[in-house]
């Protein structure tokens, strides 16, 4: 058995002292650790024994997952009734008329239940307690409205959860395990015995009945059957048997020493029936050991969860129990679990990036941290044999786009929603007795020489200094401060951040502007995963402060459950910006994979093929990001299909509404497939470089008021219908009730035959008052031996509104007879062989830059660029006759 804490040394806790003597900030932070305590201290030693509950009544995780107040009848999904359990035990609130429920004493039944071992069995309970306290009369009509003998209240159909909800999230939670909790940390943070005491009876009694739950035969979980877990659901029973870890690690070396609380809990044994030995301090700590944590152990699936966190947890109990004798075998699980948590571009693959993808590195963040305390040195040595884990943190700081938004890749975020802070580590102003992520991002900075740490750090913290590191355990505050401000003076407070491409994640983004001309466009080029959609191929876009090409976020469980329309919508493909095929979703999981790279000057471009999604010979998107100026860009966005009968590409931007041009709309057959789309409006034979734009509006305010801002879309597909629709969101994600409905756009070509082969093309552009572009049309092509190209090759002109021109030619490269030739421009005298380039013209009419990829030669009237061998990415400015290479590789010629 160890001796000592082992994550909260006494070398430790005497540092925290200290500050706290030194510091009014410490003190303050130590004082609320034990001001949270204090609510047990008023609690006798026989109080505390009760608040722990067997499992025999029924738990649920909500009481009613798309329900209602039985007493307002307004909307209460989800997580959203109130619960504040040592003020008002035994109720849940309403959030909207704030009456409480069940309206039974029902701790006055529960106590009525008890059998000989203080566990509730509901036939010895006195049911004439069932009645409505306020309604006593049984004669009154209420007198048994809003009553739960733990079976749930009924009116007809309806079924409120309001006991099992409440032991879960009140009992369990806030009085049992957080006390627990509470007073571990209390003791850590002062050494005064009884904090420990409390937390030991406590812990104690959890230990008699712990190894009796398990969610999965005994819970609801959106009014059906429930999953792993013990008390809770098994996500959340995780991080609860990790706590109660720590907690006794904080408390063990107290309770092998208090011979009052051995006999105590030896007398509740004897009145009881408790068969476990109570007769010692070591029978004590050895019943919590084997009641609790060796139990998970053995029932590891019953703490199953996002990977890492059920190995961490199984590493801290490993650690705890015994660290001297368990140290070669941690050792051993560690290695195989950072391997596995940092095998996909430095995170585990989990989908939903600001949420689940984010979650389980920040839970590694944390136990990378308490390991440092056991080991000053863990944290560079991990950096060493574990080589992707440099590049963990880097991935939602890569991902983050104008320092305001993540893509919404999977089950994460809600509609059009910011994220201001680096979500790589969850920050926290007053973590207590736990390793501050403010410190642990200035490590990984010391470890890497990464200033972007410091300035996530910087920027969670309001930006400034002020008050960091928020670490109880600070060696010196003030130095901290310093330190991180000298960062920041040499660097600033933007973080500088190329285009990125995570081909193992599989999402690209290419970025291009500063400040609050920042823009990033991102591809997400797979479907499916842990937490993923059948998404792939999906096209976003950040410009201007908003998110203009929005994902629709994690999907609305509370309308319908796991099952509904409503989630189908969601994770289906033709709810996301890219194409359906016969109107399917995508295989999951099935990954694409990306072809072609660009990240220059001006021009920036990704092409990912993703045939595989489908199972058809050809899917294939090609976008391209174009600079107009320092703080405007468009996309051009080239979708070729091949297989199947019908190809539907669907696109949405920010709330708003559309105007069209080129368009003879008429109502139209709907889309169907289930799908939430409604006020179906085509036009089967529309106007070459028909365009629809959008007038975005601001409902988040995240803007100054009188900003006009536009998304505009130019469609330039050959042989297909037009539509415009509107589609269905949920507006705040699990906070509420209210839903709308946002303008869409789709593009579709149909065959009674297959396969089908469609080559959608389409120009982006994002601007505020007026368009940067005065004219978007599609050119001809011929290939070098002067015939006709497929249509599935493309060239397209752009002119800016001031006077420049941009040609943008994208090679069709499965066309196997023609992969190695040459593609003709003849109208701006444009050959290349290329597969995809770009040429821009000045005012004047001479060429002043050029970006190939995956080529050598451009020749452009009298301008002529050849590289002496085939490059992957390269642009080239030129100036009065001179040509220097911008960006890329390559040499000239």
């Amino acid at each position: 058995m160890s001796k000592g804490s082992l994550f909260y040394p006494a070398e430790l806790i005497e540092k925290a002292k200290r500050n706290a003597e030194n510091h009014a900030w410490a003190k303050r932070a130590r004082d609320r650790i034990v001001e949270t305590a204090q609510p047990w201290m008023a609690f006798s030693d026989d109080e505390l024994w009760d608040l722990m509950f067997g499992s025999t009544i029924r738990r649920s995780w909500m009481v009613w997952s798309n329900g209602h107040c039985p007493a307002c009848s307004e909307g209460v999904p989800m997580y959203n009734w109130r619960i504040q359990a040592l003020r008002l035990p035994w109720k849940l609130r309403c959030p909207h008329c704030k009456e409480v429920f069940p309206k039974n004493d029902f701790h006055a039944f529960y106590r009525s239940g008890l059998d000989e071992h203080g566990v509730f069995q509901h036939h010895l309970a006195d049911r004439s307690l069932l009645f409505n306290t306020e309604h006593p009369n049984p004669a009154d009509p209420l007198h048994r409205f809003g009553v739960d003998d733990g079976e749930g209240y009924r009116d007809g159909e309806n079924t409120w959860w309001f006991v099992g909800t409440y032991l879960v999230y009140g009992q369990w939670k806030q009085v049992v395990h957080g006390g627990i909790s509470a007073l571990g940390a209390a003791y850590a943070a002062t050494g005064e015995p009884v904090f420990a005491h409390k937390a030991g009876v406590l812990l104690d009694r959890v230990a008699d009945l712990y190894t009796t739950f398990n969610f999965k035969d005994q819970a609801m979980m959106y009014e059906g059957p429930a999953h792993a877990g013990y008390v809770s659901t098994w996500h959340d029973a995780c991080e609860e048997a990790r706590v109660l870890t720590q907690a006794y690690d904080q408390v063990r070396d107290a309770l092998g020493e208090d011979e009052a609380l051995a006999d105590f809990l030896c007398a509740k044994a004897a009145r009881y029936g408790i068969e476990a030995s109570k007769a010692s301090p070591a029978d004590v700590t050895r019943n919590i050991e084997e009641g609790i944590f060796q139990d998970t152990v053995v029932n590891h699936d019953r703490i199953r969860s996002n990977y890492p966190r059920k190995e961490i947890a199984l590493i801290t109990i490993h650690s705890v129990l015994d660290w001297e004798g368990n140290r070669e075998k941690v050792y051993g699980l560690i290695a195989e679990m950072m391997e596995r948590a940092t095998a996909v571009d430095g995170v585990t693959g989990e989908k939903g990036l600001a949420g689940y993808c984010s979650g389980v590195i920040q839970s590694l963040a944390q136990f990378l941290a308490r390991f440092s305390r056991v080991d000053p040195g863990f944290l560079g040595d991990m950096l060493a044999r574990h080589p992707k884990l440099r590049q963990t943190y880097r991935f939602h700081i890569d991902t983050w786009c104008l320092q305001q938004y993540y893509p919404q890749a999977g089950d994460t975020g809600s509609y059009a929603t910011k994220v201001d802070n680096y979500v790589g580590v969850a920050f926290s102003d007053d973590p207590g007795l736990e390793p501050s992520m403010y410190a642990f991002l200035w490590h990984l900075y010391r470890e890497t020489g990464d200033a972007a740490y410091v300035q996530a750090l910087y920027q969670a913290n309001g930006s400034t200094v002020d008050g960091l590191p928020h670490d109880l355990f600070s060696d010196d505050p003030e130095a901290f401060q310093g330190e991180v401000q000298a960062v920041i003076d040499n660097h600033g407070t933007e973080i500088e951040q190329a285009s990125a491409n995570k081909t193992e994640w599989r999402l690209a983004v290419l970025r291009s502007g500063r400040g609050d001309g920042r823009r990033a466009a991102w591809l997400d080029y797979d479907s499916g995963g842990p937490h993923g959609h059948a998404d792939g191929m999906n096209l976003g876009l950040f410009a201007m402060g908003l998110d203009l090409m929005p994902d629709f976020g994690y999907p609305p469980v509370h309308f319908g459950g796991w099952s509904g329309p409503k989630f189908h919508w969601y994770v289906s493909t033709a709810g996301h910006n890219t194409v359906v095929v016969d109107g399917k979703d995508q295989e999951r999981p099935s990954d694409g994979e990306s072809t072609l790279w660009a990240d220059g000057e001006r021009f920036r471009a990704i092409r990912a093929n993703g045939s595989v999604l489908y199972g058809i010979p050809r899917y294939e998107r090609t976008v391209a990001m174009v600079d107009t100026s320092d703080e405007s860009s468009y996309l051009l966005d080239v979708f070729r299909v091949a297989g199947g009968r019908d190809h539907a590409k669907f696109m949405h931007s920010h709330f708003g509404t559309i105007s069209t041009r080129g368009l003879s709309l008429a109502p139209a057959v709907d889309f169907g497939y289930e799908t939430q789309m409604r006020d179906f409006m085509s036009d089967g034979q529309p106007a070459p470089g028909w365009h629809v734009d959008w007038k975005v509006e601001d409902r988040f305010g995240y803007l100054e008021e009188g900003r006009d801002i536009h998304l505009k879309y130019t469609d330039l597909t050959d042989g297909a219908e037009a539509s415009t629709a509107e589609a269905w969101v949920a507006l705040r994600g699990f906070g509420g009730n209210e839903t709308g409905w946002i303008p869409r756009v789709m593009v579709r070509r149909q065959s009674d035959t297959a396969p089908l082969a469609s080559t959608f093309v389409g120009v982006i552009e994002p601007f505020e008052g007026e368009s940067t572009l005065s004219g978007v049309r599609r050119l001809s092509l011929m290939d070098e031996d002067g015939g006709v190209p497929s249509d599935s090759d493309v060239a397209v002109e752009i002119e800016l509104a001031d006077g420049r021109r941009d040609v943008i030619l994208a090679k069709d490269v499965e066309d196997t007879g023609r992969k190695d030739g040459w593609m003709l421009q003849k109208d701006r005298d444009i050959r290349t062989d290329a597969e995809l380039c770009l040429v821009r013209e000045g005012r004047d009419g001479e060429v002043v830059s050029v970006a190939i990829c995956k080529g050598s030669t451009v020749h452009a009237g009298d301008t002529t660029l050849e590289m002496k061998l085939e490059t992957d990415f390269v642009e080239v400015r030129f100036d009065s006759g001179a040509r220097a290479i911008v960006a890329g590789n390559g040499i000239l010629a």
